[in-house]
């Protein structure tokens, strides 16, 4: 299993820079973070603008890193569940230009978050409405992935959004075909449940990706592997159980942001490499 990194780490800072770093830590791949905000250009790359776009892929080419993956945009304003149709249907449509990043990326997969809101899980007929309307962006943003020959990962958010338990994420995505959409699994946000290796056993037939993360349990940290409470050993095993061939894609955020990016890459790159080596085991 081959270890890859998201340019999330960075994304308050320009991408170019950063995939330097990247390169010279050992990654040789890599998940665009398409980020939110102004609609992409108060991120750490305009992803409306062509010319970026280029100068991307041309620097990740020579650097020889694959570009693996897209992290769509999402925000508060960004939101596939909105029951408001005019709000729904913006966020697809901005969703549908990351479609397009990974096809310009040759990426195999795009991340999309089911939801970006905290709601009140409780209230089961709200959450059917939400499910409803998630399901319907989700059928209008594949038809255009299948037209670009790009796949989708729907990732399990925090336990108080929408999908982040594992049942209401198999609700959402078991009518549509698992050749063309699947989970990524957040390890942080599944932690914060119970422990990742459980709920990999809840999706484990339509797993399709990883973003990985470390925390103590209690907050979504995003701290590089090891620096939490996961055990790691056993998530490991879960993954080699369940056949997954894809990348080991860490997504460390938060407080290693603001860390010496040398030491922070360094450290998340030896203990993925280590966990990897052993559930190849």
């Amino acid at each position: 299993m081959e270890i890859g990194i998201s340019t999330g780490l960075f994304y308050h800072k320009d991408i170019f820079p950063c995939l330097d770093k990247f390169a010279r830590a050992g990654f040789q791949n890599i998940e665009i973070w398409a980020g939110a905000g102004d609609w992409g250009k108060n991120t750490h790359f305009d992803y409306n603008d062509e010319d970026v776009l280029v100068k991307i892929k041309t620097m990740a080419s020579l650097k020889k890193m694959n570009i693996c993956s897209v992290n769509a945009p999402f925000s508060g304003n960004l939101d596939i569940s909105s029951v408001d149709e005019i709000q729904r249907s913006i966020a697809v449509s901005e969703i549908k230009k990351a479609v397009v990043l990974c096809e310009f990326f040759k990426a195999g997969y795009l991340v999309v978050h089911p939801a970006v809101k905290a709601l009140p899980l409780t209230d089961r007929a709200f959450v059917e409405k939400k499910i409803s309307q998630v399901k319907k962006s989700l059928a209008d943003i594949l038809d255009n992935a299948m037209l670009h020959g790009v796949k989708i990962a729907c990732e399990n958010p925090s336990p108080n959004l929408l999908g982040g338990w594992a049942q209401d994420l198999m609700e959402i995505i078991k009518d549509f075909p698992k050749e063309h959409m699947g989970i990524c699994l957040d390890t942080g946000h599944a932690n914060l449940i119970e422990p990742p290796d459980q709920y990999l056993e809840k999706m484990a037939p339509r797993l399709m990706a990883l973003h990985v993360s470390d925390n103590s349990g209690d907050y979504s940290s995003h701290l590089p592997p090891g620096d939490g409470k996961i055990d790691w050993k056993k998530f490991a095993a879960a993954l080699h159980k369940c056949g997954f061939k894809g990348v080991f894609m860490l997504e460390i955020l938060g407080a290693a942001r603001f860390s010496d990016p040398a030491k922070v890459l360094k450290k998340a790159f030896d203990n993925a490499s280590e966990i990897v080596r052993k559930g190849d085991m």
